[in-house]
């Protein structure tokens, strides 16, 4: 096949190597020490827990990533950050494995070892003494202020910065303690608004421009995320959302008994995330992981785009599209897993296995392979031959080898955090090594066993509590409804309209990218990214998820829907204009869609107090009724809530029993029903009774008669803050 035309602008081309500075290796280095030596002189406080956690989620990962030989500086920092953290992770599981916990030594022995190992990749830099990238920098900043450069980066520098202050003060002046059905979307001040409106306009405008700065087009985007991402966590009095608490609670029962019972629930049998959570805790002197969480989902997002921006450098996009791929992943992720959860962290280790792939194992298509980029070419009539790039990233033994490994301390770390996770990297992998894109072949073995071994002993308890399989009928999964409940409204109904449109016009803009990808000869990356997207299918092959397959599924196409779609959006002023429609829209959707849901997001202070107060009362005989809602597992003794079967429930989830209303007497055989021979523990508060009124669940005077009966009958123990709890002792 031979070209008829001219080929389409697509900004597809090799990674240009940059030669490397010393400068990270040693400032690593030096940090890895100071921070071992806050260990060792028990220094406590913000300086610990700030020096001591950037030392343990960036030294140790310079030295695994290192011999991958990969030059792009965002990408390459968030791989840093993903396999600082896989390698915590591990030190942390062997410790609850083996009930050694020592988090405080194992933490200054990481950081000892792998500071002497970037110290070590320091020194060599510097002896092989290359200043090549400081003179080229100076050199093109000098010859940028003749074309506007200068100009762009003090007026779009000025605005963003304007607009950052704005924000910052708009969501200060924020009060989300009661949010109606439209959420934040009407209790975030004007102020919040031009801050944030501010900030996506120096967005759009430096993706949009090329003259514009390439540290200010990232610094604005990576706001933009902080700005979206950040917002309903910074007003929120609690930690977001209301399940989040059972996390805290699973942290917090390791940080204090150093090991983890299977017996207890799944996430003692997979506790990756926990162990690494409670790990990082101990080691940075923060014991209580209330504080930190509510800072979890911006680091993600902001660490997912970065990756994000890595694998679409890999796949072909130059730095400007790298970027617009990156803030479309943002805007159109709107399933929510970002917050404090072990699939946030799976979710962001798949990420950085897949930048891996891609980067370093990626290779030219077998003869099978030839023949799928061949036969799509035909049938899109590609306007040239296809393309077989080569990787960006060196392709020596020792870096395949190290590319390897590095995948597999990922999947291993992934499969101990997460059940779904890493059967979504195999399906992603093993077609990509079956045509020849991905070699060495047997980097399948490894990474396909590590899950199916670590299911087999677990395998009965996850049949006996949830089911392995709901049936195999892709099409009931996916409509499947979700368990989660909503007030329904007018604003919910616009919201789910929202989240649908997001994928939808995303998806539509991703396809138009492939076919344009495959007509102008690099019909390989289309492939190879029309797969990446498509595989999360198989999440719904055989099971629903309670309905949240989908969302699953949503979730882990959107990085490769994003960057297809930067190739959509290559070219002149029409297609210039596209993208700023599109980084528009997507914005807004976003915005819209998550944070009118924030009102069921949000967690009472005076609830979450409460459940504080009676977690250190609560025996493992004992039951807890709740009107609503209520983040009874909070503390390191959840356990006790889990002794017996319904041990704890609301009112709202029984009154399906009664279709003729539940009465006090309904209220009372209930409890005598759930009874274990402990005392009955009950829970009233307004914000509980105004919920479940609200949704038509109970009416107020149904909730009030049931806690006058209760008062009559029992102890009042605890009144603060809207918040009654009852005892009533040795309940029958």
């Amino acid at each position: 096949m031979t070209a008829t035309t001219t080929p389409a602008r697509v900004a597809v081309r090799r990674t240009r190597r940059i030669p490397r500075s010393p400068v990270p290796a040693l400032s690593a280095a030096v940090l890895a020490f100071v921070a071992a030596g806050v260990l060792v002189t028990g220094t406590t406080g913000p300086v610990q827990t700030a020096v001591v956690l950037a030392a343990l989620l960036v030294v140790p990962g310079l030295a695994v990533v290192r011999p991958l030989g990969l030059v792009e500086p965002i990408g390459r920092a968030g791989l840093v950050v993903a396999t600082s953290a896989a390698v915590d992770a591990v030190v942390a599981l062997v410790m609850v494995w083996s009930d050694r916990w020592t988090p405080v030594p194992a933490a200054g022995l990481v950081l000892v070892v792998s500071g002497w190992a970037a110290l070590a990749h320091g020194v060599v830099t510097v002896r092989a003494g290359d200043r090549g990238p400081s003179v080229r920098s100076l050199r093109a900043a000098w010859s940028a202020r003749h074309d506007g450069t200068l100009v762009r980066l003090v007026a779009g520098g000025g605005v963003l910065v304007t607009g950052v202050a704005l924000w910052a003060v708009g969501t200060a002046q924020t009060d989300a303690t009661a949010l109606g059905e439209w959420g934040l979307l009407t209790a975030v001040t004007p102020t919040w608004w031009l801050g944030a409106g501010a900030v996506v306009a120096v967005t759009v405008l430096a993706l949009v421009d090329r003259r514009f700065p390439a540290a200010l087009r990232t610094a604005s985007a990576a706001v933009l995320v902080v700005v979206v991402y950040g917002t309903a966590n910074l007003v929120a009095t609690e930690p977001r959302p209301p399940w989040v608490f059972k996390h805290i609670a699973v942290t917090a029962a390791i940080q204090q008994h150093g090991s983890v019972d299977p017996t207890i629930d799944i996430y003692n049998r997979w506790p990756g995330f926990f162990s690494l959570s409670a790990f990082l805790g101990s080691a940075t002197g923060n014991l209580e992981a209330l504080a930190p969480v509510r800072f979890v989902e911006i680091a993600f997002a902001l660490l997912d785009a970065a990756l994000v921006y890595g694998i679409a450098r890999a796949l072909g996009a130059r730095g400007r599209w790298a970027v617009t791929a990156a803030v479309l992943f943002s805007t159109a992720n709107w399933v929510g897993q970002d917050y404090y959860s072990p699939q946030a962290l799976a979710f962001a280790l798949f990420l950085a296995a897949v930048l891996v792939v891609v980067t370093t194992l990626r290779r030219s298509p077998n003869s099978l392979g030839r023949g799928l980029v061949g036969g799509v070419s035909r049938l899109l009539r590609a306007r040239r031959a296809p393309v077989a790039p080569a990787p960006a990233a060196p392709v020596g033994s020792t870096a395949t080898i190290a590319a390897v490994l590095v995948v597999v301390l990922l999947q291993a770390v992934i499969t101990a955090s997460h059940q779904l996770t890493p059967f979504v990297l195999v399906a992603a992998l093993v077609p990509l090594v079956v045509v020849g894109v991905v070699r060495p072949w047997w980097v399948a073995l490894p990474v396909t066993a590590a899950p199916l071994l670590y299911l087999l002993p677990n395998l009965d308890y996850v049949q006996e509590k949830f089911g392995l399989t709901t049936g195999f009928d892709p099409v009931s999964n996916v409509t499947a409804a979700s368990t989660s409940i909503s007030i329904p409204s007018l604003a919910t109904t616009l919201q789910s309209r929202g989240v649908l449109a997001i994928t939808a016009l995303v998806a539509v803009v991703a396809v138009v990218g492939i076919v344009r990808m495959v007509r102008s000869g690099h019909g390989q990356r289309a492939l190879v990214l029309l797969w990446l997207a498509a595989c999360p299918m198989v999440l719904v092959l055989g099971q629903s998820y309670g309905g949240e397959g989908k969302y699953r599924v949503v979730l882990f196409s959107a990085p490769f829907l994003a960057t297809a779609a930067v190739h959509a959006l290559h070219g002149r002023r029409l297609r210039l204009g596209a993208t700023a429609a599109l980084v528009t829209v997507t914005t807004a959707l976003f915005v819209g869609t998550t944070f009118q849901a924030e009102q069921a997001s949000q967690t009472p202070a005076g609830d979450v107090a409460a459940a504080r107060w009676l977690d250190g009362r609560f025996d493992a005989d004992d039951t807890l009724t709740t009107v609503g809602s209520f983040p009874a597992l909070i503390g390191a003794d959840y356990p006790a809530y889990l002794h017996h079967w319904a041990q704890v429930a609301s009112v709202a989830d029984t009154t399906a029993w009664y279709p003729d209303g539940m009465t006090p007497a309904d209220l009372q055989e209930s409890i005598v029903d759930r009874s274990h021979g402990g005392d009955a523990w009950l829970v009233f508060s307004d914000t509980q009774r105004a919920d479940v009124v609200d949704r038509g669940v109970l009416t107020g005077a149904e909730v009030d008669a049931m806690e006058r009966s209760v008062a009559a009958e029992g102890v009042l123990r605890y009144d603060r803050d809207g918040v009654r709890v009852y005892e009533v002792a040795r309940a029958a």
